[in-house]
C-alpha cells in the first residue's frame, strides 16, 4: 500500500484532502529564542530590525511567514545562536516533557540538537542534561549545534541509547525520547518511500528504545516518545508494545489546543497544516 493509500484508509476525506495538500505548500518558518546566551528584548530588537513580522505560537516559539525564512537564515541572530529555526511541532516535545531546574534529565537521539537546545533553555544553565546520539557524525553535529547555542555544559555521549537499560537503570527523572522514523512528516516532491520491510524493521527499534527509556526511568518518572510520521506501528503500536510489558506506566493525557491535534488513549496526533508539521507524542508515566 502507498502512502498516499495508507493516508485515506485512515483519515476522513476532509483531513486527507488537507494533509495532502500541506505537504506541497510552503510552511510557516518556526524558531525559539536560545535565552541562555541572550536576553529576549535584545533579541526582539533585532528581529525587529530584520523587518521580520513575527508572533508567538507557543512559549518562547514564534512563527512567521515563508518569505521571511531566507532573512532570517542568513541574519546575525541565527549564525550567533540567539535563534534556533525549528518546526513548532518539534518544539511540542521538549513542552510537553516539561523539565524543570532539579531535574535529572536524558535526550536519548538528540543530533542535530534542537530539542537539547530547547530542554536546556527550560532547565537553565548547568542544569543536570544529558544527551546521546549513536551516529559519530551527527553526534559530532550535535556537539558542534550545542557549543553553537552556549550548552557546552550538557554531558554528551557518542553511544547507541539502548545500552541506558544496562547502565543507567532507574537514574533520569525525565526522558525525552525523539525515535528513529519513516519521517513521512517531510513527504512531498522527491521523498523516497521506505518498503514495509524498512518500516517493520524501524518499529522493532522504537520498542527496544522506549524499553530502555523506561528502564531508566525513576519511579514516578515520565519518557516523552516522539516521531514525526503518521504510521500506527512506529506510533500508537509501540505505545502499546510498552503499555504490554513489565513496565507499570500510564499515558498522561496531553493537548495544546491547537486545531490540528488528534487525541487518543494512547497519545496526541499532530496533522500537518500550513504550520505544523506531522507528529506523534506520547507522554508515559512510570508509576513504579
Amino acid at each position: 500500500m502507498s502512502f498516499k493509500d495508507y493516508l485515506e484508509s485512515t483519515l476522513t476525506k476532509s483531513d486527507f484532502n488537507r494533509v495532502w495538500d500541506s505537504f506541497f505548500k510552503p510552511k510557516s518558518v518556526g524558531f525559539y529564542l536560545n535565552l541562555l546566551k541572550f536576553n529576549k528584548d535584545e533579541i526582539v530588537f533585532g528581529l525587529n530590525n530584520l523587518d521580520i513580522n513575527f508572533v508567538e505560537f507557543l512559549p518562547n516559539f514564534y512563527i512567521c511567514e515563508p518569505k521571511f525564512k531566507e532573512a532570517l537564515t542568513h541574519s546575525e541572530l541565527f549564525a550567533n545562536g540567539a535563534i534556533y529555526i525549528q518546526n513548532p511541532s518539534s518544539y511540542l516535545a521538549a513542552l510537553a516533557l516539561n523539565p524543570n531546574r532539579d531535574d535529572m534529565v536524558l535526550d536519548m537521539c538528540a543530533s542535530p540538537g534542537g530539542k537539547s537546545i530547547a530542554l536546556a533553555n527550560m532547565m537553565g544553565c548547568g542544569a543536570d542534561l544529558a544527551v546521546m546520539e549513536s551516529d559519530t557524525k551527527r553526534f559530532y553535529t550535535l556537539k558542534s549545534n550545542l557549543n553553537k547555542y552556549g550548552c557546552e555544559w550538557v554531558k554528551t555521549y557518542n553511544k547507541d541509547a539502548r545500552s541506558i537499560s544496562r547502565n543507567c537503570q532507574g537514574r533520569f527523572d525525565k526522558i525525552l525520547l525523539d525515535a528513529p522514523c519513516s519521517s513521512y512528516s517531510h513527504f512531498g516532491d522527491g521523498f523516497v518511500e521506505k518498503s514495509a520491510k524498512e518500516i517493520k524493521s524501524i518499529s522493532k527499534l522504537q520498542k527496544q528504545l522506549l524499553n530502555s527509556a523506561l528502564s531508566a526511568l525513576k519511579p514516578g518518572g515520565c519518557v516523552v516518545y516522539s516521531t514525526c510520521t503518521f504510521f500506527e506501528c512506529e506510533n500508537e503500536e509501540v505505545v502499546q508494545n510498552a503499555l504490554n510489558s513489565k513496565f507499570d506506566i500510564t499515558i498522561d493525557k496531553i493537548s495544546f489546543g491547537l486545531k490540528s491535534e488528534i487525541i487518543s488513549e494512547f497519545g496526541l496526533k499532530i496533522l500537518p497544516d500550513c504550520d505544523m508539521d506531522a507528529f506523534f507524542l506520547a507522554k508515559i508515566i512510570k508509576n513504579s
